[in-house]
């Protein structure tokens, strides 16, 4: 591709969060970018947690476009905005800031649609009354339960090391959606190997695989052949839990196609034009390989 001549009238996008050198998303939005022709430029911003508020403020002042919000801001964000959209507020965390012309900031959601058209686009999987274990209850994890349980699954099984964190958002998706069964499981191997039994999508929304030296995140045993399974986790492409589930035939998907469907998602956000998928998703998968 060859070098962005950018100017004056150049818009600006990017990503804040801490750390962010390894993210993806500055290869599929510039890539987007270009295809369209657009006089635009997506970079990262490293921001730490205690420079958020200034970071913010200074987003604005310096007539930044929008950016996308990652890891740990997504939660912290929400009170530095002038609006929420109805999932931001809904969920309880933002990934996405467009900064109007007139220096307002509305922060919206993309993760958890993002999550459902990956969902039924790579798994062909339609969420509506399925039992669902969800392990992780971060920001992630509160986006996907949100869309889960508006798409109408059956039951939602929260898990998380954080027990607390996992009776809480169990909490507050059954209060939102009242026809949602909701439980949150202690974290105990037995009891979780339990609950996989009775589901039939298991979702990882936990950051556990990433690293080398995680471990699968459930008992390979408790993977049976009615299960399908969504680990968020994109890099690297084949945690311990896909590999577990491959060897078992079960159907299986990262996180890749969750990623590029928030980002499209973003993208027509901050331009109001419709994103070229087929270049974003052939640019993410270039820099993942």
């Amino acid at each position: 591709m060859r070098s962005k001549k950018i100017g004056g009238s150049s818009r600006i996008f990017g990503i804040i969060g801490f750390p962010v050198k390894h993210t993806l998303s500055p290869h599929f939005q510039n890539a987007a970018f270009a295809s369209l022709g657009m006089d635009a430029l997506y970079v990262p911003f490293e921001v730490a947690s205690r420079d958020l508020k200034a970071a913010v403020r200074g987003l604005k002042a310096l007539g930044i476009s929008g950016v996308n919000v990652t890891i740990p801001h997504k939660q912290a964000v929400l009170p530095l905005v002038d609006e929420l959209s109805a999932e931001a507020k809904g969920i309880g965390a933002a990934n996405t800031i467009v900064f109007s012309r007139n220096g307002k900031a509305k922060a919206y959601n993309t993760d958890g649609e993002g999550f459902i058209r990956s969902l039924k686009g790579e798994l062909k999987i339609n969420p509506k009354g399925r039992s669902v274990l969800l392990f992780g209850c971060g920001g992630a994890a509160k986006a996907i339960a949100f869309v889960l349980a508006r798409e109408g699954v059956r039951s939602i099984s929260f898990v998380d090391q954080a027990e607390k964190r996992a009776k809480e958002l169990a909490a507050k998706i059954k209060k939102d959606f009242p026809r949602c069964g909701t439980k949150h499981i202690p974290f105990l191997r037995s009891r979780i190997d339990e609950e996989a039994l009775d589901s039939d999508l298991l979702v990882n929304a936990s950051p556990v695989g990433m690293h080398k030296g995680d471990p699968c995140i459930i008992n390979p045993k408790a993977l049976h052949k009615d299960l399908a399974v969504y680990d968020i986790v994109y890099n690297p492409q084949a945690t311990p839990l896909l590999k577990e589930a491959k060897k078992r035939g079960i159907r299986a998907s990262n996180g890749l196609g969750m990623l590029l469907y928030q980002g499209v998602l973003s993208f027509e956000l901050f331009t109001g034009r419709k994103a070229p998928v087929s270049v974003m998703r052939a640019a993410l998968k270039k820099a993942i390989t």
